[in-house]
């Protein structure tokens, strides 16, 4: 995660470090912050281990700004590829599916009210650093659609009660995905502003797929799509 903060274009106002640490990955880490002006700061490892929500933390904890992002980012482009998570409450999940949208090359993401924390620590370890890279803003339903209208953006709703299987689905841009809360699935306004209703086949018996493996999916398959529809 520091390592990839260090590679962002994020102020990094400190990194407090064990200060045992005498070589390895650890050592180029700090030498690395060192020469772009961070200010290093060792501590002893019960202080670490105090700073940090983790139960046995690597030795390194950075204070950092917060990336900031508008919804004004994420329309400016034209091969918009958005993915909504739609009250996703698990932090985990959350910051899995940011981080499988920074991977599948989405241009942004919008999290509506209800939705865990962005920020809140589980979801930002499950990002892996996606977070310092993609463009994140917090959004309410109504204002998130009126947006996605005003810029002719196609709404792609993944619901297991969808009539398109989601490898036939139209993903070319600009495209939102949207992925429902856990247990609910999406808000009825998504299902009622949808392009379109995309669904997962389910071909054993569990009941639904976890929301992060179905953003997998889905994303993934956008990208495929949009290959074979750009080599045509």
């Amino acid at each position: 995660m520091v390592e990839e903060l260090l590679s962002s274009s994020l102020r990094v106002e400190l990194i407090l470090y064990d200060a045992v640490i005498s070589g390895g990955r650890e050592q180029e880490l700090l030498d690395r912050a060192r020469a772009a002006g961070v200010r290093l700061v060792p501590a002893s490892r019960t202080v670490i281990e105090a700073g940090s929500t983790v139960e046995t933390p690597q030795g390194i904890l950075a204070v950092a700004e917060p990336p900031r992002s508008s919804a004004d980012d994420l329309f400016k482009r034209t091969d918009l590829l958005l993915v909504v998570a739609d009250r996703i409450q698990d932090p985990g999940n959350l910051g899995t599916i940011i981080r499988i949208a920074d991977a599948a090359g989405a241009t942004g993401l919008i999290a509506t009210s209800g939705s865990a924390d962005p920020f809140n620590p589980k979801a930002l370890r499950a990002t892996m650093g996606s977070i310092f890279h993609l463009p994140v803003v917090e959004l309410e339903v109504d204002v998130a659609q009126a947006r996605l209208t005003a810029t002719g953006v196609r709404v792609l709703v993944a619901d297991q009660a969808g009539a398109i299987v989601y490898t036939d689905a139209d993903y070319r841009p600009p495209v939102a995905i949207v992925l429902g809360n856990e247990g609910q699935g999406p808000d009825a306004r998504w299902l009622q502003a949808a392009d379109a209703r995309i669904k997962i086949p389910l071909y054993g018996r569990a009941e639904s797929l976890n929301v992060s493996v179905a953003a997998g999916l889905l994303l993934y398959e956008a990208r495929r799509a949009r290959y074979t529809f750009s080599q045509r």
